[in-house]
């Protein structure tokens, strides 16, 4: 091994540092790289690292091209020749991979591209719901309005009876009843909710009349 072949791997280092920090700033920009955002680019027994940028991985190389030139200068011929295979072995997976990058999105662009649809089908399901119910005959609300108003005043008594059990307990140990009692408020407010929403839809479905 001499000199030459060592400024060669430095240029094409220097040259690949170039090209990897452009692809980098590239996946930044693209929404599917989301989806790989986590996951190292290469297998650690080719790169002792974990990245999900190729920057990283070039920087490792150029650091190993140092350690390479020290053991040259030290005759350490058999652990050089080693390292070398191991460069080079690196160097053209670097190669490969940022040749690659494009292909490799295309996996997590499906990954966005379908969740995006389901998102889209579920926000289309609940507008149709929103539709349906406004659409709903105003006798048909006002069923559901009793309804809700009954399942309120259950729940009143519910939470009264808890509200005076805790009250009432000699226990110390009273978690179990605070927390009934609390699910049993969380319960109500939402009853509650219900009954405004109801209302609002009586009024907009009468005043289409």
């Amino acid at each position: 091994m001499n000199v030459n072949a060592l400024n060669r791997l430095d240029t094409l280092l220097q040259q690949l540092a170039i090209d990897a920090k452009q692809v980098d700033a590239q996946n930044k920009q693209d929404k599917s790289h989301y989806y790989l955002q986590d996951k190292p680019v290469f297998d650690e027994k080719l790169f002792p690292i974990v990245s999900a940028n190729f920057s990283a991985y070039v920087k490792y190389a150029q650091s190993r091209v140092v350690h390479l030139k020290k053991l040259l200068t030290t005759n350490h011929d058999e652990f050089s020749d080693a390292l070398m295979v191991q460069l080079e072995e690196q160097i053209l997976s670097l190669i490969t991979a940022l040749k690659s990058n494009d292909s490799r999105h295309h996996d997590s662009e499906y990954q966005l591209n379908r969740r995006k649809r389901l998102s889209a089908k579920k926000q289309s399901k609940v507008y149709q719901k929103a539709v349906k119910t406004i659409m709903m005959p105003s006798h048909q609300l006002h069923a559901k309005l009793a309804e809700t108003h009954g399942f309120e005043r259950r729940l009143q008594e519910m939470l009264s009876t808890k509200q005076m059990q805790l009250n009432n307990s000699k226990s110390q140990d009273t978690s179990a009843l605070q927390m009934e009692v609390l699910t049993l408020h969380q319960r109500l407010g939402r009853c509650r909710k219900a009954i405004s929403d109801i209302e609002k839809q009586i009024e907009i479905s009468e005043k289409m009349r």
